[in-house]
């Protein structure tokens, strides 16, 4: 299962399983991560698993910043909406996440050219 770590000097400090369709997080008590900063938005960003249409049993994940003040980024560039991928960092305002979707995989990820 995918999960988001929480680091801390890249040090993981907890584990957040993304077990869900839909993830939110944000300063609010309602979120499903809770990053308890003042640099983070009450609904910061939410994190969305889809399965794939291409292939059976794959998940695309993506995250976007829902209008955020200090932004979401990925791999230290700001963003809106990104699909993430496997080791990529996220950083919610001045709080840092690593996405492992899996802890095998040391390799880039493959592209899969399908038949017509």
């Amino acid at each position: 299962m995918a999960e988001l770590q929480l680091l801390v000097d890249d040090v993981v400090m907890k584990s957040f399983p993304l077990d869900k369709a839909t993830i939110h997080i944000g300063r609010s008590p309602e979120n499903d991560i809770v990053i308890d900063e003042e640099s983070v938005s009450t609904n910061h960003a939410r994190v969305d698993l889809i399965p794939n249409q291409l292939m059976d049993g794959l998940i695309d994940i993506f995250i976007e910043d829902l209008g955020s003040t200090n932004g979401t980024f990925v791999n230290k560039a700001p963003v809106r909406r990104q699909q993430l991928q496997n080791f990529d960092y996220i950083r919610i305002a001045f709080t840092d996440f690593k996405l492992v979707a899996d802890k095998k995989a040391k390799l880039a990820r493959t592209t899969v050219i399908l038949p017509d």
